[in-house]
């Protein structure tokens, strides 16, 4: 039996840490068979292979497509030893090793970890798989989500979507609604992992009745809050928005649901925030108030609209990153696209190796001619 504990934490682009005890070793890779699962497009199926041994451990690469980078050295098929602490990447995800004693004290940065594995967890063949549930609805998320923004003439679009803890409550539809307008529904599931999750892909589920049968924001986000009065948990609740487009008109209504309106840059660059009008959340009430507003869309434009846990994007100091810097963004930005590539680098940079406790969804919409 290996003296040591041995732990590989996969970190993504804005700081969301999960933690893979790793002691037994084992190959690493894509393939759902494969010891150590890691859910990535970058890593290959049978991407590396962990090996302990006593006081040791050895990573081998197993001949990736994208290869391994050992603190920044590409590693070639020969087995290479780690130390506590260095820094592994597999194709474009980042990892970190931590190394410890078995009655020893954890490695540095303990406290960013996920739960330990449970007996009760499934295994496949013998080999450790970790977090299934979670691996499992990260996946049919990703799905849920994968597909891009719709192709509007006239117009250009930009979306970011980054779920927390690699599986989280935030959801975005687009679809058309029955008066022929381009309609776009987002929100947030108060809360977040499996449980978050379950509700995000019964609410995805009824959008693609919903949408289309309605012809306002407000119908849409009513019908929404019906089905969710009867289902959702006690002291849970849903914030949601919803923008319908006119692209012949250049019209947008939008109706929110305890989430705020968005920002809007003006065609001199001026940004400006669309109305106060929140609303209230969905589920705890049979009939909430929603917030409703107008508007129609000039030359040059730029809509932003965001969940709240853009924000609310921490630094490791525990500094949210803000309304101002989202503002800052938006304000320098050319257009739809280039303001969500600026606002999701902006984020990564704020948050460095901070874990994200929260969903980030982003959506801009340019008036291009």
């Amino acid at each position: 039996m290996s003296s040591i504990r041995v732990r590989l934490q996969c970190t993504d682009a804005l700081g969301a840490t999960q933690l893979f005890d790793i002691s037994s070793g084992g190959v690493c890779g894509r393939d759902p068979g494969a010891d150590i699962v890691l859910d990535h497009p970058t890593v290959s199926r049978r991407h590396v292979r962990f090996t302990i041994r006593g006081g040791e451990v050895e990573v081998q690469d197993l001949g990736s497509a994208n290869g391994s980078f050992v603190n920044g050295r590409p590693l070639d098929q020969k087995p290479y030893l780690m130390a506590d602490g260095d820094q592994l990447r597999l194709g474009h995800l980042q990892l970190r090793v931590f190394i410890s004693p078995t009655s020893g004290v954890l490695a540095p940065m303990a406290q960013t970890m996920v739960p330990e594995a449970n007996t009760d967890r499934a295994t496949i063949a013998g080999g450790l798989r970790v977090e299934p549930q979670l691996l499992l609805a990260r996946i049919s998320q990703r799905r849920m989500l994968s597909d891009p923004p719709p192709a509007i003439e006239g117009y250009e679009i930009g979306q970011i979507i980054v779920p927390a803890l690699g599986v989280g409550g935030d959801f975005i539809h687009w679809a058309i609604a029955n008066d022929g307008r381009q309609a776009v529904v987002m929100g947030d599931v108060c809360g977040k992992g499996v449980a978050a999750a379950m509700y995000m892909a019964f609410i995805s589920g009824m959008l693609f009745e919903i949408v289309p049968a309605c012809g306002s924001p407000e119908s849409i986000l009513r019908r929404l809050n019906r089905s969710l009065h009867k289902v959702l948990e006690p002291g849970l609740f849903v914030t949601a928005m919803a923008v319908m487009l006119e692209p012949r008109t250049h019209s947008i209504e939008i109706a929110c649901a305890g989430h705020p309106p968005g920002l809007l840059k003006l065609a001199g660059g001026e940004v400006i925030e669309l109305g106060n009008d929140t609303g209230l959340a969905l589920g705890p009430e049979s009939t909430p108030d929603i917030g409703v507003l107008k508007r129609v869309m000039a030359t040059g434009e730029v809509l932003m609209v965001t969940t709240d846990g853009v924000e609310e994007a921490q630094n490791p100091a525990g500094i949210e990153l803000g309304r101002d810097r989202v503002l800052e963004v938006l304000r320098a930005a050319s257009g739809a696209a280039d303001a969500a590539r600026r606002l999701q680098s902006t984020i990564t940079e704020h948050a460095s190796s901070a874990r994200q406790h929260d969903d980030l969804t982003v959506v801009t919409l340019e008036r291009c001619h």
